[in-house]
């Protein structure tokens, strides 16, 4: 399943003939798979792409706290056997994580003209969760982020994707590596946008009344099922950026925004040592669940609970195929679906720990 291509929005079991249909029309017009995914083709895949990547990790390391980009190329092998080598920057990004690791995450910053006929095409600059400390405890917390990501796709195309890297550090200079290391990246939000036919929407007064309220439903059940309570999808002010921990996609100053969550580190399913809940809340741990909803949408919540049970499946699966889990890791994720899964079957429970717990 992982390795399997994310399939497009007509593709049903029941479509499948349509959709070659649709595939060979593509090809005699001359239009591939990729350019019906506006020429971005890094996350048409979940396969994991193997790169090295190259640059002055040494001096990096030693900077610390710098903000300064440093010069880097990218190389990996297409399916052909062809090398590609790319010229981009490198820098650290990030607040908690950039404080915590020895190796922060990394925005990585394309130079254009070298992406053309590659994996990278139509790429600018993208964020990416790296491993963080030489121990693989670590490690385990980005995979399940990585799978939170994977978990929000299936509810819904207005998300971002992510692609999985195993990358080898490479620094030219001291000729020093570091290989084998796990890695994702994360799609821009103004690709999101693009193929959901909306625009990206940063500012202005922003409340629980602009967004559409099945979608920021399955948000609100999404992060009570990751037990995230890091993130806000509202703003004060005309002129405050939106939102933390949420990027914004749709019409402004309508009831048609869509609220793309991303950094999950902080959530009870990935339980990180260092993730804490704000005191302001009414729970101890990271691990419990408490739902945030607003009760203006609570008319969406069967429908949405309905979604959830029916890819619950899909949503366990995605679990059982990642071969980066350790055991461990892997069981504690399963009886954390459980758990959740349990709440949404049982009405009684699902109106006690939900429903009633709206805000609003």
């Amino acid at each position: 399943m992982i390795s399997a291509p994310i399939r497009p929005h007509w593709f049903q079991p029941g479509r499948q003939a349509a959709g070659w249909l649709v595939g060979g029309l593509l090809l005699l017009l001359g239009i591939g798979p990729l350019a019906a995914e506006d020429g971005r083709p890094l996350f048409t895949e979940e396969a994991t792409l193997s790169v090295t990547l190259i640059a002055p990790w040494r001096e990096f390391e030693r900077d610390g706290d710098s903000d300064d980009r440093y010069p880097a190329h990218l190389e990996y092998e297409d399916e052909h056997g062809q090398t590609h080598r790319l010229a981009l920057t490198v820098e650290r990004r990030g607040v908690t994580r950039r404080a915590l690791c020895r190796f922060p995450p990394l925005r990585l910053r394309f130079d254009r003209s070298t992406t053309p006929g590659t994996v990278f095409e139509g790429q600018r600059s993208l964020k990416m969760v790296t491993h963080c400390s030489r121990s693989r405890r670590w490690e385990q917390y980005y995979v399940l982020e990585m799978l939170a990501y994977r978990i929000y796709n299936l509810l819904t195309d207005r998300s971002l994707r992510v692609r999985a890297l195993e990358i080898t550090y490479l620094d030219e200079q001291h000729g020093t590596a570091d290989a084998g290391r796990f890695a994702f990246l994360l799609e821009h939000v103004r690709d999101v946008a693009r193929r959901n036919d909306l625009s990206r929407v940063r500012t202005g007064r922003i409340g629980p009344e602009h967004y559409d309220a099945e979608e920021i439903t399955r948000f609100m059940l999404f992060q009570y099922l990751i037990g995230n309570t890091d993130w806000s999808v509202w703003t004060a002010t005309d002129d405050e950026r939106c939102c933390h921990n949420v990027r914004t996609i749709g019409v402004l100053d309508s009831e048609s925004l869509y609220a793309l969550p991303y950094d999950f580190d902080a959530a009870g399913w990935v339980d990180a040592s260092y993730a804490a809940p704000h005191e302001s809340l009414p729970i101890q741990r990271v691990t419990e669940r408490l739902y945030r909803g607003f009760c203006r949408h609570s008319p969406a919540l069967e429908t949405v609970r309905r979604e959830f049970l029916e890819l619950e499946e899909d949503i366990r699966d995605l679990v059982l195929d990642e071969p980066r889990l350790s055991s461990r890791n892997r069981n504690r994720a399963l009886r954390y679906l459980r758990e959740f899964f349990r709440t949404l079957e049982n009405p009684d429970r699902f109106e006690s720990e939900v429903t009633a717990r709206c805000r609003g």
